[in-house]
């Protein structure tokens, strides 16, 4: 039986639009109301994301219920197509401050809206003249935009603009952090948050998506602005770099972006650079100790069960998602066997040549293509799966890896319950865990 998965294709390229990143960065700005200049099938499209964002939150016990902001569509229609429509914007942005009364609207463009070249931004400045309300156009077009991300930092700039401004003192003992990363609610900022308190470091905001528009003023008189982000470097993170620079010209605000926390030995290089940086070296190393040592106390329990036991890694995601390196080091801790890997037929030749180099570079196990008869004898000799997808053989114990979703010693701490967890599933039955 050849090995298969669920639910899985070939990435070879992307397109993105810009708006749903609009309301991405602004669902939860308290005082916010988002519209969207578009067919109401824009609207639709972001909606659904959000539903897919609770149920992963809710399946990983991380979720909370704030209430998003209020998303409204001009709905441009067909005939709007040819005659223009910024009278029914008007009307919307109207109808918006009535029932709303939100404290600032934010107007973002769509592709129909750039194609048949209405003047958002020119909207925009009159109804804030006639309403008294601030009516922010951020510069969007869609897929016209390069990139989604665009949408993001188009409004963390918005917001810088018209909300923030020069600190009038520096609120010592505060930080902000600049990017999602899951979002406040999530098991990493979450984790994050914990640790910096332990070195007497309070969390803030999370800007910009989490910062209510009156709170805005923390980002720039907070002690250090902490970017979050992974430590594969990619045009993303870069951006968000930048304007975390940006920020530091225009307000003087001090950030940090040269190191992320990972797994626990990323995440204690982390703890000792914001401590150095805030002048927390000793509680710093409080902290690191007290957690290491927590962590080798689980380590010596769960080596009972799982020295010398056998698994292997089935990889289908590119390794930005994976992080493989802290994935085979806590194997390793654990007294747990790696016999090899094996790459699902998932990947450009160009992505799976990049992938291969790159698990190559963190062991020197066998690294086996998925159409290779060995793969599934592989699969077959091991106790216990690591996999990226799913894999449709019911008989397996698997562990599944979409993306490490949590930091340092936790997220350790999850694997080695996982691996636990998995053993205790009968040999018939296979089992399936999400890591």
């Amino acid at each position: 039986m050849a090995i298969k998965v669920k639910r899985a294709g070939v990435r070879r390229a992307q397109c993105s639009c810009s708006m749903p990143a609009v309301w991405w960065a602004l669902s939860y700005a308290r005082g916010a109301l988002v519209i969207f200049h578009s067919p109401r099938s824009c609207a639709h499209v972001v909606r659904e994301k959000d539903v897919g964002s609770f149920h992963r939150l809710v399946g990983a016990g991380t979720y909370a219920p704030p209430s998003p902001v209020p998303l409204l569509t001009s709905g441009i229609g067909e005939g709007d197509a040819v005659f223009g429509a910024a009278e029914r914007l008007r009307a919307c942005v109207r109808y918006a401050a009535e029932k709303y009364h939100p404290h600032a609207v934010f107007i973002g463009g769509s592709c129909v809206s750039g194609i048949i070249g209405d003047d958002t931004r020119a909207v925009a400045e009159e109804m804030e003249e006639e309403l008294d309300l601030p009516v922010v156009a951020v510069p969007t077009s869609g897929f016209l935009d390069n990139e989604s991300f665009d949408g993001y930092l188009s409004v963390a700039r918005v917001l810088t603009d018209r909300f923030m401004q020069p600190p009038a003192r520096v609120r010592q003992g505060t930080v902000a952090f600049l990017g999602d990363y899951g979002g406040f609610y999530s098991s990493y900022v979450q984790e994050l948050k914990r640790l910096i308190a332990g070195i007497g470091l309070q969390l803030t905001v999370q800007f910009p998506t989490y910062t209510p528009l009156d709170e805005i003023q923390a980002v720039s008189e907070a002690e250090l602005l902490i970017v979050l982000g992974s430590s594969m470097s990619d045009e993303k993170q870069e951006m968000l770099v930048a304007f975390a620079e940006e920020l530091h010209t225009r307000f003087g605000t001090p950030y940090f972006a040269e190191a992320f926390a990972g797994g626990a030995e990323e995440t204690a290089h982390w703890l000792r650079c914001i401590g150095a940086q805030c002048g927390r070296t000793s509680e710093a190393e409080e902290v690191i100790q007290r957690e290491e040592a927590a962590f080798e106390c689980v380590l010596v329990r769960a080596r009972k069960m799982l020295d010398g036991r056998r698994t292997v890694l089935v990889v289908g995601r590119e390794l930005h998602w994976l992080q493989p390196e802290i994935l085979l080091r806590l194997i390793e801790k654990a007294g747990v066997c790696l016999a090899g890997i094996i790459l699902l037929a998932l990947f450009t030749e160009e992505q799976r040549t990049t992938v291969e180099e790159g698990l190559r570079q963190c062991t020197d196990v066998p690294i086996l293509a998925v159409e290779d008869s060995a793969s599934e004898e592989l699969l077959r000799a091991v106790d216990f799966v690591f996999t990226t997808h799913e894999l449709v053989d019911v008989g397996l114990r698997q562990i599944l890896l979409g993306k490490l979703p949590t930091v340092g010693w936790a997220m350790e701490r999850q694997l080695i319950e996982d691996m636990e967890h998995v053993l205790y599933r009968h040999t018939d039955r296979g089992g399936l865990i999400y890591g």
